[in-house]
């Protein structure tokens, strides 16, 4: 296939132009319906420019899906580099396999156990992630060359629904993580960690609270007080992601998060009693989703608190997940990455 380049400014980055050289209708349809959900390509084209890929790098991307991002990767690293993909879904492997070589595109896609990598081809230069596993396989980082780059979604606490993306560089003094608002779909089981206490409602599993609390019949009436809660527009600057994840480096005592009929958020709750918060009376929540501030009893000092809270965000001019400090700790044979503020 030939590409012309004529339509691209002379200072467009690799991965513009292997999006201009490479259609990606040829791998999303006709048949994209085969490889839903697929990642829009502006997500796509977000994580390659994180990789920072180069001409001649070997490259392991883990979750081949449709086989776009690996023949936009083949593209750049050209033929002295090497990109080999792959899925737990053989189906899924050999389409985009045979899509490759149909389109002369420089990519290998195999079926395999992407939680193990691939050892035959390391050392790898890159390694790309387009999903989150429950924790990050040591095996990853163990099959990247020195100063070796890996992006992958992670959870960024134990609790539910805490997703965002790692940068991971592999320096001599060991790896460094840099972490950014994002969200890629669950790779591998998802089983909730002993520390943490989840309940659902009993009119659908889609409604969950979950903290770090052993109190179950606490976290019960939380949930249910807080879905009957009151709930407010929430007009902010800043972006949702970025809050929650600056509440989780922050770590406010009474902290959890949830999913109710208005989506998912973070909040903060306090039973009848909690002397360490000097809190007496009736259980109160208050919570934070992209659209709403929640809290019942209306205007009680936990949602003063909740409101306090995001004040200080803002005051510190909505500091992005980036610009929080983040740590890999490691845990037998896989890391967990967790935030500071």
């Amino acid at each position: 296939m030939t590409s012309d380049f004529s339509s691209i400014p002379a200072d467009a980055d690799a991965v513009t132009k292997a999006v201009h050289a490479i259609p990606a209708e040829i791998y999303l349809g006709p048949d994209g319906d085969a490889v839903l959900p697929v990642v829009p390509v502006q997500t796509t084209v977000r994580q390659l420019r994180a990789l920072g890929l180069h001409p001649g790098m070997r490259v392991l991307e883990i979750g081949t899906g449709s086989g776009y991002p690996a023949a936009l990767m083949g593209h750049i690293v050209g033929p002295g580099g090497h990109v080999l993909t792959v899925d737990a879904n053989e189906d899924l492997a050999r389409r985009a396999g045979a899509l490759f070589t149909a389109h002369g595109h420089r990519a290998v896609a195999m079926a395999g156990d992407g939680l193990l990598g691939q050892p035959d081809g390391a050392p790898y230069d890159r390694i790309c992630v387009g999903a989150t596993p429950a924790a990050i396989p040591a095996a990853w980082l163990d099959q990247l060359a020195p100063d070796g780059v890996l992006v992958t979604g992670c959870l960024v606490s134990d609790l539910p629904g805490t997703y965002a993306v790692a940068h991971i560089v592999k320096g001599t003094d060991g790896p460094r993580v840099t972490v950014h608002a994002g969200r890629y779909p669950p790779l591998g089981p998802r089983a909730v960690r002993p520390t943490v206490t989840v309940v659902t409602g009993p009119d659908s599993s889609r409604y969950y609270l979950a903290s770090s609390s052993p109190n179950r019949a606490t976290a019960e009436q939380f949930l249910a007080i807080l879905r009957a809660g009151h709930a407010e527009p929430w007009p902010t600057a800043g972006d949702f992601l970025d809050l929650r994840n600056w509440l989780l480096a922050m770590r406010p005592r009474g902290l959890f998060t949830a999913a109710t009929e208005l989506g998912e958020g973070i909040g903060i709750g306090f039973k009848a009693t909690d002397d360490a918060v000097g809190h007496t009376g009736a259980p109160e929540v208050a919570m934070v989703t992209a659209t709403h501030f929640v809290a019942r009893p209306a205007g009680s000092p936990t949602a003063a608190r909740l409101a306090g809270l995001m004040a200080d965000w803002q005051a510190e001019g909505y500091p992005a997940t980036g610009d929080l400090d983040a740590v890999l700790l490691q845990d037998g044979d896989v890391y967990r990455v967790r935030l500071d503020d």
